[in-house]
């Protein structure tokens, strides 16, 4: 009886040992390394750039005859006639003249694409060419060009663009004449400003019809007079042109004039030359009528930093005084590379109290 219960017990723990045996297995199984792949499998490839090729429909487009206020569109056609993947990098207009716009920016071999332009042509006149650099990954030919010609139209003619005074003598006054025309029956000049009106007289002239090839246009006359009261001085004005035209509503017109008085400096500008720190100079010029008048010089005087220096003046001709001396002399204390300043010389001559003369030269270091 006791020996068939050792028995038994001896078979019991076996049985136990043979279940941890299977669940070791099972479990070293479990934990075995995935399977590799066999040794003859192909990798993947990667698509060789720069294979691509890009090409033109046409290079250069033509917008044909255009208003300055309109904004025509072209589209550049291409394809990529290369053997792999084509990028374009970059798309550049140039002067900001030409928008564009793409797509995507890679193409597949034998795949069409279209590069979309719009022409802006504000503020040109006449025969106009604005290019478009395109830039790619090819190997060869990597940048290309394309252009886009126009021939514009104002949609209102200005002429000229700017009012240019020849010289007037004080006392005298001139006048100068800017046409403005329009391209629709009806076309107005509406108002026209000054800054300076005082010097500058306007009046506007409705001067009907003109041709311009086979278009009309509707003449406007801006008349510009400088007032035989203005003094002698340089003027800079800028006229406001009001039109009745959508597209062109407002617009400046720039002035200059000059106005000459009797004293005439000899010569026009004082020139100290090249001068180093520590340098002695002398320098002068001639104040004179061209009257003849006699006239007096009441002092000389110049704000410079750059020069200690004494200003003085004297008649060539006590007796006549139609003619002055005026002198600078003295000593160049500080740089200034460019030299810029003013002597102001007073007189007792009407309307000509003050004259300023620009002195020039380069002071350098020793």
């Amino acid at each position: 009886m006791n020996q068939q219960r050792r028995i038994g017990m001896i078979f019991g723990t076996l049985g136990l040992f043979g279940l941890g045996l299977a669940a070791s297995s099972s479990i070293a199984q479990d934990a075995a390394p995935a399977a590799q792949p066999a040794a003859n499998a192909e990798p993947e490839t990667v698509p060789e750039k720069g294979l691509g090729r890009l090409v033109f429909a046409n290079t250069t487009l033509e917008t044909g005859v255009v208003l300055d206020s309109e904004s025509p569109e072209l589209n550049f056609t291409f394809r990529n006639l290369g053997s792999g993947p084509l990028e374009i990098v970059n798309v550049k207009a140039a002067c900001g003249c030409t928008a564009t716009d793409l797509e995507k920016t890679v193409y597949a071999p034998g795949e069409s694409g279209v590069l979309h332009v719009v022409f802006d042509p504000k503020g040109k006149r006449g025969a106009v060419a604005r290019n478009i650099t395109i830039t790619t990954d090819q190997k060869e030919d990597a940048v290309q060009t394309l252009i886009v010609r126009s021939f514009v139209k104002p949609q209102v003619v200005i002429e000229p663009m700017q009012i240019a005074f020849t010289p007037v003598e004080k006392g005298s006054s001139s006048t100068r004449d800017v046409h403005v025309q329009g391209r629709f029956e009806g076309f107005k000049v509406t108002r026209v400003t000054t800054t300076d009106p005082s010097v500058f007289g306007i009046e506007v002239i409705e001067n009907g019809t003109v041709k311009d090839g086979e278009d009309t246009l509707y003449d406007w006359i801006i008349r510009v007079t400088i007032s035989e009261d203005a003094k002698p001085e340089n003027y800079r004005t800028e006229l406001t042109v009001r039109t009745n035209d959508e597209e062109k509503s407002i617009f400046p017109v720039p002035v200059v004039g000059r106005v000459l008085g009797d004293l005439q400096l000899t010569p026009v500008r004082m020139t100290l030359g090249r001068l180093t720190v520590g340098d002695m100079f002398t320098n002068e010029i001639h104040l004179r009528t061209k009257s003849g008048e006699a006239f007096e010089v009441k002092s000389a005087v110049s704000d410079t930093i750059a020069l200690d220096a004494e200003y003085t003046f004297e008649p060539v001709d006590p007796e006549v005084r139609n003619d002055w001396i005026i002198r600078a002399t003295g000593k160049v204390v500080n740089v200034a590379p460019r030299f810029n300043a003013q002597l102001h010389i007073a007189t007792d001559v009407k309307d000509e109290e003050m004259i300023s003369v620009q002195m020039y030269g380069q002071l350098r270091r020793n």
